[in-house]
């Protein structure tokens, strides 16, 4: 940032007395405020934190890109992202990047587990397509979160991008309630929808298995949000 920029953010830090300024030096100094700060963040892991181990060897079993996202602010946020050793990488949904909550696998079971108004709101907003392929019409996007609240996955395919498709399942708290989703992405051929298909495809399997594993961790661990 340039000078100007730097010293007004500066200025405004101490004012509010996050920062300190020498009257000798003139130099800027951490003050009280950052540790009271500190001090109320709670002890506990995060999700990313208690997640990580799991996730990553996911990424190794089935050597395809797996992420982790969490609704935020009516959309879904990619809180992780691993890519292993799969032979194709999966980059178009970055860590921090955000996805509309009716296109992709993830964001569509994060809506699925919404309370009723909730949902019901955002699928009245606008509906962002992305793709050709993307989900725009209410009536069949009822349907398909009523159908991923009774099954527990959803599957989305070349509706976030041409080509890509995506499988997804809920991490949960101690409650019951959804916190988050994992997600598999890969080449549309790969990553396969499991209805219908006896015995499930592994990467199906895995990725429940990983689900289940990491919630069992979040009610055992101190965890925050």
């Amino acid at each position: 940032m340039d000078a100007g920029t730097t010293r007004r953010l500066l200025v405004t830090l101490r004012d509010e007395g996050v920062v300190g300024q020498s009257q000798k030096t003139g130099n800027y100094f951490l003050a009280m405020q950052v540790m009271r700060w500190a001090a109320a963040v709670p002890d506990g892991k995060s999700l990313r934190d208690i997640a990580e181990t799991s996730l990553n060897e996911l990424s190794n079993h089935i050597r395809t890109t797996v992420f982790l996202s969490v609704l935020h602010e009516d959309s879904a946020v990619c809180l992780s992202r691993f890519h292993g050793d799969a032979p194709v990488q999966v980059r178009w949904w970055s860590v921090g990047g955000t996805l509309p909550l009716n296109c992709g696998a993830a964001p569509r079971l994060l809506l699925a587990y919404l309370p009723e108004d909730e949902r019901e709101r955002i699928i009245n907003a606008p509906l962002i397509a992305l793709t050709s392929q993307s989900m725009t019409n209410r009536d069949e996007l009822r349907a398909e979160l009523e159908r991923i609240r009774a099954t527990g996955w959803s599957h989305a395919r070349d509706d976030v991008a041409e080509g890509l498709s995506a499988l997804a399942a809920p991490i949960r708290d101690e409650t019951g309630a959804v916190v988050a989703a994992v997600s598999l992405g890969g080449l549309s051929p790969t990553v396969a929808s499991p209805e219908g298909i006896d015995p499930p495809p592994r990467a199906y399997t895995e990725l429940l298995r990983c689900c289940k594993k990491i919630t069992q961790e979040l009610a055992l661990d101190d965890f925050t949000s």
